[in-house]
């Protein structure tokens, strides 16, 4: 009994997976595979800029999310560390086409917090920080990704191949 148990959960990562890359996708199109890629690149480039901005000048990130543009309730060191952390790390994904969807949607939410949360502040409106043209774009490119998945060149889609898809 306690044997089946545990097999039962230790397949549960492995049927999430399967799940995961059974998603339909936007086609095997090799002209839609470069237009997703072209788009998840495009979209990775300046969040993973500014997470490199971000560990550079690190002395300076908890006033930055205290002071200049905070986010409401959360602690400005906690919001430095999960913010670099994941403007590091999801555009990477993205780029790689590995765990895309995901990623893609953590980018288009940091987007949209970004224009419709930080940029609404005092801080935000002084320093310019929500700029429609460049979170909108940002948001509506997370949006295509996470809907279409990324695409026939893509570690997803090699992963999915490797699992029978």
């Amino acid at each position: 009994m306690s044997s089946a148990l545990s097999t039962a959960k230790a397949t549960l990562p492995r049927r999430l997976l399967i799940r995961y890359l059974s998603l339909p996708g936007a086609g095997n199109g090799l002209l839609i595979g470069a237009a997703l890629l072209a788009l998840r690149l495009w979209l990775a480039r300046p969040f993973f800029q500014a997470g490199m901005l971000r560990v550079e000048h690190w002395p300076s990130q908890t006033f930055l999310f205290g002071d200049i543009h905070p986010l409401p309730g959360l602690d400005p060191l906690f919001a430095a560390i999960v913010t670099t952390g994941a403007e590091l790390t999801l555009p990477v994904l993205l780029a790689l086409g590995l765990f895309a969807r995901p990623a893609a949607l953590g980018l288009a939410v940091m987007a949209a917090m970004i224009y419709l949360v930080v940029g609404q502040t005092p801080q935000g409106m002084e320093n310019g920080i929500a700029v429609a043209s460049e979170q909108l774009p940002w948001i509506a490119a997370g949006l295509i990704i996470t809907i279409a998945g990324a695409g026939r060149l893509s570690l997803d889609r090699l992963l999915a191949r490797g699992y029978g898809r």
